[in-house]
């Protein structure tokens, strides 16, 4: 049975990005996706040009899956109730699904190594305040909440809190409470910023 050119490439895609989760950035190669996708090597190939456009495609997919974490929060209960449902979202995801932020880690690395050939590592952050900005800056409007901080900057550090979080998580899940700190230093941004 023939596969469409759009259909053998969201397969090459999807391959991409269960390979990264599974087995990391390092091991993502043509043939390897080929190999993953169940297609030829050349199908891949008239896919796409090389592993950075393969790479910038499977970003793009990845990004698109961004508001997994914050589409079903309620905004209505106010900007603090907003941003902790959020991290409740992104913790929840980082204990279930550990792989899928290393794999989420190295392809930022990667793109930032490959900066000079790749747009990526410029799209990703911006992606995740463009989602979250729109999500927390809703909240404080439909509450009439007061922030004493940027949307941007709340959503960056924001960020900031919840990767240094992660990483320490990812490295060593059982050494300490990391929940308990990442929700410690989630207030006391919440506090500084007057929420």
């Amino acid at each position: 049975m023939r596969v469409s050119s759009a259909d053998r490439k969201e397969q090459v895609i999807a391959a991409t990005v269960e390979l990264m989760r599974r087995e990391g950035v390092q091991y993502v190669t043509m043939r390897a996706i080929a190999k993953e996708a169940n297609a030829p090597l050349a199908a891949a190939h008239y896919c796409f040009n090389d592993k950075s456009e393969l790479m910038d495609a499977a970003a793009e997919a990845w990004l698109k899956n961004l508001n997994r974490f914050s589409r079903d929060v309620p905004i209505h209960l106010g900007l603090r109730k907003t941003v902790e449902q959020v991290a409740e979202g992104y913790w929840r995801s980082l204990e279930e699904e550990p792989a899928s932020l290393l794999a989420e880690i190295e392809l930022i690395l990667w793109a930032t190594r490959n900066a000079a050939t790749s747009p990526l590592a410029a799209k990703i952050y911006p992606a995740y305040e463009v989602e979250l900005g729109r999500k927390f800056s809703s909240a404080l409007q439909s509450n009439g909440d007061q922030c004493l901080v940027s949307v941007t900057t709340l959503v960056r550090s924001f960020l900031m809190i919840f990767d240094g979080a992660a990483l320490q998580y990812i490295t060593d899940p059982k050494a300490t409470d990391h929940r308990a700190h990442f929700f410690m230093l989630l207030d006391a941004l919440l506090t500084k910023a007057g929420v």
